[in-house]
């Protein structure tokens, strides 16, 4: 090919078979991931759907697992199905839990003992019984679907975050515990549900070999968790388990192993949730027992969506998703009106499946369908095989679940609480027993009464643990007027008279919202206000929201400070703030009988002061003449000229130019070059700052009355204005420019002399009332 040529382009042959296998390698690994997510689930889907129809096998032999296992398989591969097409989480798998399993054994205990049901047990079709209490059983899982729907639709699927974490400790302890005593029958070689008086003579026939052998399952998965804890741990001990078993068997085929899980074929639950309307024997009995099925429904929900929210938070977390809480909520709805309507166990998000997909790299609705589809080729294949599973095995992997439902939070502050009690080391003010004995009264609640009594107590101590909070925490400080005055600069003679007078003043700074409930402290703390306290100062700078009972309080506060000599001040209340709307809306008062309201603290405490120097002005004249010249005063009453001779004072009067400003009017703002210093002799100039946002807010650094200057650091240090600074009325000024203090300087150095150590006294004086009130903050 000659030099400078391009080479003729070859198109190069593309690789199909590796580019599809490339692109195909994420599904395959979320099918992978999927299906042994579906292996792990298997040990908790049998014993739970065991644990949940436990009670029907007092009347019959096979019917908890006949009921109880396909509705448990349809609740995990219908409710992962759901999920996967609704849900937006990145690993939607679905499966009954724990709690929802002991909700609804409890239901099933009363349904069996339903005269019905225990003649249709009785007769030559046992599982009758079972297709009645299933039915039953479904039309609460509908119901539990539609309450949840409900609390979607309304948006309260994160009411689910409010709940103390002692109540939901004590309450997951409960579950924990429940689900090992009901395993306690299993143990001694009797069936579950087996009454406690006959557990004697079950163990001395079985001996100790089923306990024996559940505590070995759950010994196998208590080394698979702390040894290999990305391991299926309750698939390996399950099948530890089995193989235990089975090797027992071979060697001794009349082991007394206890009950065995029955044989049965692969088939859909025995009782969806239409029968109601097309078996009168399943209405009467749902009309019969319809308060309970419509209790079991609520607690179900609640339980159910208590532990879906939280599992979502835990999965999801780390993963960068953000998931809309109420559309999740809907989707575990809809899976559970499909269940109740084909006879299911009620569903929930399961965590445990969730997380062995995820450490198995798989994602997204293709590692869900593979665990359905494992779960639902487990059921179909695997029927027969549990003819040679001993229920002792499944009672090993339950206690296993129970100790692993066990709150650390809990145990982690029991542990620290009892160090410190033996030590000595509590702080007084420790809110630690509180939160012990909380839990440790829902947890045996739970467990004497049961769990939607649990669930019941449990709601209400929430919103007892919630208002005591608010209430405690509503006042945030209380200071007096000499710790928090206001930023008016006085003349010396007035600021001395004011450090008698601001004890006088009492300020509570309020943070949280004010609502019913909260402010139930509030009148006690105001009642020890007593003469001499003249004003306070309420500042709701901190306060988010102020409904009709916080603003009837405030009404009252007012009326009763009133018919003592005192008057409330409302600080914080700025214009367009969702406390200025909230008091606009709810304000029970007249309008000419309404407490004053400021933008912030400080103009409310500079009201107070005002008021307070015109009382004590009645008794004194001196006080009341400082005043009278605080609306117009001479050059030779300020700070700046003290100690100047006559001729001092018009040559300094001679280099000061007049000026005045009208209210609101700015002198200069944040950022300026510093040209001059200034004298105020009539009305206040207060610094401020804007702070712009939702709400635009005024800072005031400062207010400057009267025979005070301002002006003077930037002057000094020439580093800019650090402030705005606005008339708050009509005032004058009287200003020394830059120019005419360094001319004095030159010319007059002696008397220049006199104007800095004025100017330094001045600074001084402001930094010596900084500091008191400092130590009066402190005090």
């Amino acid at each position: 090919m000659p030099h400078g040529e391009a080479a003729p382009y070859t198109a190069r042959p593309m690789n199909d078979a590796a580019t599809l296998a490339a692109a195909g390698a994420p599904r395959l690994r979320a099918i992978g991931a999927g299906a042994l997510g579906g292996l792990a689930m298997l040990a908790i889907v049998l014993t739970l759907g065991l644990l949940a129809f436990s009670p029907l096998s007092a009347l019959a032999p096979g019917l908890a697992a006949g009921a109880g296992i396909p509705a448990a398989f349809a609740g995990a591969v219908l409710g992962t199905l759901v999920l996967a097409a609704a849900s937006r989480g990145s690993v939607p798998v679905a499966s009954p839990s724990s709690a929802t399993a002991l909700v609804l054994a409890a239901l099933v205990a009363r349904l069996a003992t339903d005269p019905q049901v225990a003649a249709a047990a009785a007769s030559v079709r046992p599982f009758e019984a079972a297709r009645l209490v299933g039915a039953a059983t479904a039309c609460a899982v509908v119901g539990m679907g539609i309450v949840q729907l409900l609390l979607a639709g309304c948006r309260l699927a994160r009411l689910a975050h409010f709940v103390p974490q002692p109540v939901l400790a004590g309450f997951v302890n409960g579950v924990a515990l429940l689900i090992i005593v009901s395993q306690l029958p299993l143990l001694a070689g009797a069936t579950p549900g087996t009454p406690m008086a006959q557990w004697g003579s079950a163990l001395a026939a079985a001996g100790a070999l089923p306990a024996l052998l559940a505590f070995a399952t759950a010994a196998v998965i208590a080394g698979v968790m702390r040894r290999r804890p990305g391991w299926p741990a309750l698939l390996v001990g399950l099948a530890a388990g089995t193989l235990v078993a089975q090797g027992l068997l071979a060697a001794w085929p009349a082991a007394p192993l206890g009950p065995l899980v029955q044989p049965m074929a692969a088939a859909l639950p025995p009782g969806p949730a239409w029968l109601v309307d097309t078996d009168p024997a399943v209405a009467s009995l749902v009309a019969a027992h319809w308060p309970a099925l419509l209790l079991a429904a609520v607690v179900l929900a609640l339980v159910g969506t208590l532990e879906s929210m939280l599992a979502l938070v835990s999965i999801e977390q780390g993963s960068g998703r953000r998931i809309a809480a109420d559309r999740e909520l809907a989707a575990v709805g809809i899976a559970n009106v499909a269940c109740g309507a084909v006879g299911a166990m009620p569903t929930v998000v399961l965590r445990a499946g969730a997380m062995t997909i995820r450490r198995a790299g798989g994602r997204g609705a293709a590692a869900a369908l593979a665990a359905a589809g494992t779960l639902l080729v487990l059921f179909v294949a695997g029927g027969p095989a549990l003819a040679a599973l001993p229920q002792a095995v499944l009672a090993g992997v339950m206690i296993m679940v129970g100790m692993s439902l066990f709150d650390r939070w809990s145990l982690r502050v029991g542990r620290r609480w009892w160090r410190q009690a033996r030590l000595g080391t509590l702080s007084p003010g420790d809110d630690t027993p509180v939160a012990l004995a909380v839990m440790a009264l829902v947890g045996v609640l739970t467990v004497v009464l049961g769990v939607a009594a649990g669930v019941a107590i449990g709601v209400v101590l929430s919103f007892l643990v919630f208002v005591r909070r608010i209430n405690r925490s509503l006042v945030r400080a209380q200071v007096s007027g000499m710790a928090r005055p206001s930023r008016r600069i006085y003349p010396g003679a007035i600021e001395a008279r004011l450090l008698g007078l601001r004890p006088r003043v009492v300020l509570l700074e309020l943070e949280g919202a004010l609502f019913f409930g909260s402010g139930a402290q509030l009148p006690d703390r105001i009642e020890s206000l007593a003469p001499p306290v003249r004003f306070v100062v309420l500042d709701l700078r901190r306060v988010s929201t102020v409904d009709e009972s916080g603003a009837m309080l405030l009404h009252e506060l007012a009326q009763r400070l009133a018919a003592r000599g005192q008057e409330l001040l409302l600080a914080g209340v700025v214009p367009g703030s969702s406390v200025a709307r909230d008091l606009k809306a709810f304000a029970p008062w007249a309008r000419d009988a309404a407490p004053r309201t400021f933008v912030d603290a400080d103009q409310a405490m500079e009201a107070a002061e005002a008021v307070l120097l015109a009382e004590a002005a009645r008794d004194d004249g001196a006080l009341a003449a400082l005043l009278a010249t605080e609306s117009e005063l001479p050059l030779a009453a300020c700070s700046l000229v003290r100690g100047l001779t006559p001729r001092e004072l018009r040559l300094v009067a001679a280099a000061m130019q007049r000026r005045e400003l009208r209210g609101g009017e700015v002198l200069f703002r944040q950022g300026d070059e510093a040209e001059a210093l200034y004298v105020v002799t009539r009305g206040s100039v207060s610094a401020v700052v804007v702070q712009r946002g939702e709400v635009t807010r005024t800072q005031r650094f400062a207010s400057l009355g009267p025979g005070t200057m301002f002006g003077e650091m930037a002057l000094l240090d020439q580093a800019g204005r650090s402030a705005d600074a606005l008339a708050d009325g009509d005032a004058c000024l009287l200003v020394l420019s830059r120019e005419h203090l360094e001319r004095l300087l030159l010319e007059q150095p002696e008397l220049a002399a006199k104007l800095y150590r004025n100017i330094a006294a001045h600074l001084g004086e402001r930094l010596r009332a900084a500091s008191m009130a400092w130590q009066a903050a402190a005090a």
